[in-house]
């Protein structure tokens, strides 16, 4: 039975956490995130996310909920690994990695991400610290039940930064690769898809119908440039299923795309099923595509 790994991109929503220069934790973290979803799931993992768009998991303005809904998240779907990604503030250089304690049954594995993550900004002094109550005590590590991480990828107010931004694709390889390495399965090939996302094992053709006619239901109500978008994201879930498509309205802006990425975040952290989750996540992937080039200077 292939391990269950949950990712928390940290942040997102109202919460931008750490800021420099105009670049947010949050964005940063999210893309990783992302990446790092598919690369797993092409080894062999089931992967779970805590959000998958610039939303906030608790659904209010309060980190203390925010806090609790990532866990409830890991916990009702009983995973193997909770991993959450920041970026840290303070002035400092390197990345960092918290664990419950020494780690327990991932010690090796937390040591193989820092190894790994470290070969772009280095260590900050002690790779690996104790998250757990006898240590910093984050919520994230104290109330998963699922062997926990917390990695912090660099200083996002040094020149941590500059390093960040310019290797910002390598970081879901390198940490591909250490849970490969410590559950033994093939390291799967990074090189990006120019087209459309990869299909998250195999998406399911009810929870397909259902978000493409939510997708139009959204259009009667949205913007011309919210109806590009919509067709957009509904044309690449009928490409994933070979579907016919009767309409093909363009490319949306990358205004369009970023609001309707958001409509569909709000829609994944409602949806129970992990189809219909799937069917959201795709379609929100193939808008980010459009606007990718926006992203992080």
């Amino acid at each position: 039975m292939p391990k269950r790994i949950c990712i928390d991109p940290g942040h997102g929503g109202y919460d931008p956490g750490a800021v420099a220069k105009g670049v947010r934790e949050k964005d940063i973290t999210l893309k990783i995130g992302l990446q790092l979803r598919d690369l797993l799931r092409k080894a062999g993992f089931e992967v779970l996310m805590t959000r998958e768009a610039d939303v906030s998991p608790g659904g209010y303005p309060q980190v203390a909920a925010d806090l609790r809904e990532r866990c409830r998240i890991a916990n009702t779907k009983q995973v193997d690994v909770f991993l959450s990604l920041h970026v840290n503030a303070g002035g400092g250089r390197g990345a960092e990695i918290y664990v419950y304690g020494q780690g327990g049954p991932i010690a090796s594995l937390a040591k193989g991400v820092i190894t790994g993550v470290s070969t772009i900004c280095g260590t900050h002094g002690q790779a690996v610290r104790d998250g757990g109550p006898n240590g910093t005590g984050f919520a994230v590590i104290c109330n998963t039940e699922a062997d926990a991480m917390l990695l912090e990828i660099g200083f996002i107010d040094s020149d941590d930064l500059q390093k960040i931004q310019a290797n910002l694709d390598k970081f879901a390889p390198l940490i591909c690769r250490a849970f490969c390495e410590f559950y033994k399965l093939k390291v799967p090939d990074d090189r990006a898809d120019d087209q459309e996302p990869p299909v998250p094992q195999m998406l399911d053709r009810q929870a397909v119908d259902l978000v493409i006619a939510q997708l139009g239901a959204l259009t009667k109500t949205g913007t011309d440039e919210v109806l590009v978008a919509c067709n957009y994201a509904a044309n690449s879930l009928r490409r994933a299923l070979s579907l016919p498509i009767t309409q093909n309205k363009g490319i949306p802006t990358p205004r369009a795309a970023d609001r309707v990425i958001d409509v569909l975040g709000a829609l994944w952290m409602c949806a129970e099923d992990e189809d219909i989750q799937d069917a959201y996540h795709y379609a929100a992937d193939a808008l980010r595509a459009v606007q990718s080039q926006r992203f992080i200077g």
